[in-house]
């Protein structure tokens, strides 16, 4: 079983790529110290708040726990990503993880990103041989009624792209696709994929 990290996490948004490096190189948390009912009692009302405190953040951030369906999307995952190894005239394959509502869909996809990021910038670096920061893992937040303007605005918000606010539609796809690019990003986790309009023609 894993947690997430330290204090302070819980600010973060994951729609910028400072926030989500911040996600993915946070150490595990430490889980408290149990303590029994006698010592408790004979903790000063400071010290006993902070335990309390530290116990709250504990429970309230459990897991990922590596259940045998956990399990058995990573795997499926990881064939999936390591097997798109397509040129670039050859279509990828994606992986739509649909399930009921808090089942953990988000902190099942999330943990394996969060491998898959590190995996990358260990065995490839932090920078491209061009000298752009490498983004192995691009994460974008949809909301209700998004369309593709919205959609590439979002993934230039994640990378801190100063067109996000001034381009125009046709401008905002292809900053988009120049920051995909440049960073070699290799998976684009969209969340919830179910909000973008996507059938409209501008979509398609």
């Amino acid at each position: 079983m894993s947690s997430a990290g330290p204090p302070g996490l819980s600010n973060l948004t994951l729609s910028r790529k400072e926030d989500f490096k911040t996600f993915v190189d946070a150490p595990r948390r430490t889980q408290p110290e149990q303590l029994s009912q006698k010592v408790l009692r004979a903790l000063d009302e400071r010290a006993r708040a902070a335990y309390d405190r530290a116990r709250q953040e504990w429970h309230a951030n459990l897991g990922p726990i590596k259940t045998p369906q956990l399990a058995a999307l990573h795997e499926d995952l990881w064939d999936i990503v390591d097997s798109n190894l397509q040129d670039g005239d050859r279509a990828k394959g994606a992986v739509a993880v649909d399930a009921f509502p808090c089942l953990g869909k988000t902190t099942a996809v999330l943990a394996f990103a969060r491998e898959f990021h590190r995996r990358e910038i260990a065995e490839r670096g932090a920078f491209t041989a061009q000298g752009h920061e490498r983004w192995p893992v691009c994460r974008v937040g949809l909301t209700g009624n998004t369309g593709m303007k919205d959609l590439n605005r979002a993934m230039l918000e994640f990378f801190g792209h100063p067109g996000r606010r001034t381009s125009t539609a046709a401008q905002l796809g292809l900053q988009a696709l120049d920051c995909v690019l440049s960073c070699e990003v290799r998976l684009l986790v969209l969340d919830d994929l179910h909000f973008l309009k996507w059938r409209k023609t501008s979509g398609i």
